[in-house]
């Protein structure tokens, strides 16, 4: 058996290393289609020659083999309608290219391929890295920012600001934070189904032309199985390409007292500077701060929550996500 891959490799970077590897990886004869000039152009605006393309492809598996040949590839299909039976390598991108090969070696009354799809290649932004993104300036061929990843938090409470930031600098570099304040609020302690939405607003409202937004709200949520209410902080983080994660920090129950206090209309700010004359409690150590004796400040669950958000961008391979 061979393995097929096949790409442009029009500035050859980290995801085309990681895409030649899992074809070499297979033991196989690789056999790897670079796209011809001209059927590039078609795609493409801006493409390196087929032959110095070529030339890089060739340096990378010399490192590895010399089990491989290099072919031009003028069309989606290649040679892959041609062959009895191979290993077909590709990227989450070229999938759906890999299918419509197989439909159409069904449709000729041909075995289809077996598939191997590997994951996205990340760069620091936790954005795919890609040729196009490269020649624009934005990254480099490994991943690394080299314009700031614009990152927006539509908040009024620099207690949220801070958290966010403490968290952003574990993951990347080259940031910039800034704060919208262009947004509508609800409620002042909302409930259930209403933190979610808000928390949604607040990131919908500061995306504009920035990398990633992020809405966070606390609310409350009643928890049938003890009859009780829980605090929760709810992040959503909406980024560029219109793809939206969400993440909880950790709950814990509220007092009945503050709970009857927020059913009366007034909100846990002003229960806890009525009660106990501490003003503002949510812009510092919060009520979790106030009722664990500082052992949970709300710093630390606004930090679980953007954290948690963040999750599913780390391994898209494992959540199936896509970056349309």
């Amino acid at each position: 058996m061979i393995t097929l891959v096949g790409g442009t490799f029009n500035r050859f970077h980290k995801g085309h290393e990681q895409l030649l590897l899992a074809a070499y990886n297979t033991g196989n004869k690789v056999m790897i289609g670079v796209t011809s000039d001209e059927y590039a152009r078609k795609h493409k605006n801006i493409v390196i020659s087929y032959k110095r393309r070529k030339a890089r492809v060739e340096r990378f598996m010399q490192k590895f083999t010399d089990n491989y040949e290099i072919h031009p590839l003028d069309s989606m299909f290649g040679n892959t309608l041609d062959v009895k039976d191979a290993i077909l390598v590709v990227s989450p991108e070229t999938h759906a290219g890999a299918i419509r090969i197989n439909e159409r070696r069904l449709s000729m009354g041909k075995n289809p391929l077996h598939i191997v799809k590997i994951p996205f290649t990340l760069g620091e932004d936790l954005f795919p890295i890609s040729s196009t993104r490269i020649i624009k300036g934005e990254i480099t061929v490994t991943g690394k920012r080299k314009t700031p990843v614009n990152i927006a938090i539509s908040t009024g409470n620099e207690l949220k600001l801070e958290a966010t930031e403490k968290f952003i600098k574990t993951i990347m570099k080259n940031y910039r934070i800034t704060r919208n304040t262009e947004y509508a609020t609800g409620s002042e302690q909302p409930f259930g189904s209403d933190t979610i939405r808000f928390a949604t607003d607040r990131a919908m409202y500061g995306l504009k032309d920035n990398d990633y937004s992020i809405g966070i709200e606390s609310g409350i949520f009643y928890n049938p199985v003890n009859n009780m209410y829980y605090d929760l902080h709810y992040c959503v983080v909406i980024d560029r390409y219109s793809v939206i994660t969400t993440g909880f920090g950790s709950g814990f129950q509220m007092p009945d007292q503050v709970i009857d206090a927020i059913k009366n209309g007034t909100s846990t700010n002003e229960f806890v500077e009525a009660k106990y004359g501490i003003k503002k409690i949510g812009h510092g150590r919060g009520i979790s701060g106030l009722i664990s004796e500082d052992s949970v400040t709300r710093a630390t669950l606004v930090y679980e929550s953007v954290r948690n958000a963040f999750i599913p961008r780390m391994r898209p391979d494992i959540y199936c996500r896509r970056f349309d």
